[in-house]
């Protein structure tokens, strides 16, 4: 088995390239190495790899092993017990020698000039508060690309890119860590917060954190595609939305002043009281929209739904003794 790099120590030929792709990953051994076979269609080969493992329990560690045997990636890899995402994203940034990083997801397929055109905003604005955040697509490739995942992404209930592709402009909100590259040092001097236990929001925090403290300027590459592998239903994204919503939580009581207003009028009130209160409701409505969702997309059922259990995670964060699983049970 591949042995664990020691960071604070580790110096390698790694050092001479200019940008480094980090990569988590956690039981996602098959999709993984499709993620790597990408990277090595790169058309500049002048870039390492890390990959955090971060204890899994299937095959990863053996595939990776012999990966490393015939690859003409600059890879190293590292294992930790698990601990999370930002834990493992912060190890691999521990280790990486180039002073550009690239975060990318396990199940992200980058195109052929996806680390060039990052690599190419780096050499433009070399100063240290520029990221660049490039354009993520559904990969029509593994997987059959529903309308429910389509509305996901137009609704802006996943990602944004939409909004960056009609002119807005990037900021915190956008620190999308699917396909997102900082100056190493930046990174080293303010890592993730750990201290996220819950899908989503460790790296819209770390996105605010550094545009308060650090006056990050985000720039959008749309010509940076990376293909994401995420087969999504309904239920799969009633979870994340309690999880995300569990997670929002946290992010607000940390920074309150990235909380929305409050829209508190009576009728709200009473509305978010009575959805906490009758949670019991939730999985006949939740089986019910998953049904009409798959015939007609989109519906307000689903929305109902989603809005529910968002709501509902909200109001549990500092329950964390409450799983999304007994509600979707």
């Amino acid at each position: 088995m591949y042995s664990c790099v020691q960071p604070a120590n580790h110096t390698s030929a790694a050092s001479q390239y200019p940008i480094g792709v980090i990569i988590p990953t956690y039981n996602r051994s098959e999709v993984l190495l499709s993620c790597l076979r990408h990277l090595e269609r790169q058309t500049t080969a002048d870039f390492e790899v890390v990959i955090v493992d971060d204890g899994s329990t299937d095959s990863t560690p053996k595939l990776l092993e012999e990966y490393q045997r015939r690859t003409p990636l600059h890879l190293r890899c590292i294992r930790q017990d698990n601990g999370g995402r930002s834990r493992a994203r912060n190890f691999a940034i521990s280790a990486l020698q180039a002073p550009i990083c690239l975060m990318i997801g396990n199940d992200i397929f980058a195109s052929p000039d996806l680390i060039s055109k990052h690599l190419e905003l780096h050499r433009q604005r070399p100063g240290i508060h520029v990221a660049g955040v490039g354009l993520t697509r559904w990969s029509e490739s593994g997987q059959v690309v529903t309308k429910f995942m389509c509305w996901l992404v137009e609704s802006g209930v996943q990602f944004s890119y939409n909004d960056l592709l009609r002119g807005v402009a990037p900021n915190w909100k956008h620190f999308y860590t699917s396909n997102l590259s900082l100056k190493t040092q930046l990174l080293k001097e303010n890592p993730f917060n750990e201290s996220f236990t819950r899908y989503g929001m460790e790296d819209i925090e770390l996105g605010y954190r550094l545009e308060q403290q650090r006056n990050l300027e985000l720039v959008f590459l749309p010509d940076a595609l990376a293909h994401h592998l995420h087969p999504t239903d309904f239920r799969q994204a009633c979870a994340r939305a309690y999880d995300a919503g569990s997670s929002s939580r946290v992010f607000h009581e940390m920074w309150p002043d990235s909380a929305p207003p409050v829209r508190n009028s009576p009728l709200r009130r009473g509305l978010r009281y009575l959805m906490v209160r009758t949670s019991w409701l939730l999985p006949p409505l939740t089986t019910l929209a998953d049904i009409v969702t798959r015939a007609w997309c989109p519906n307000p059922l689903m929305r109902v739904a989603l809005r529910y259990y968002g709501v509902l995670g909200y109001q549990s964060a500092a329950s964390p003794d409450q799983k999304s699983s007994t509600i979707l049970s």
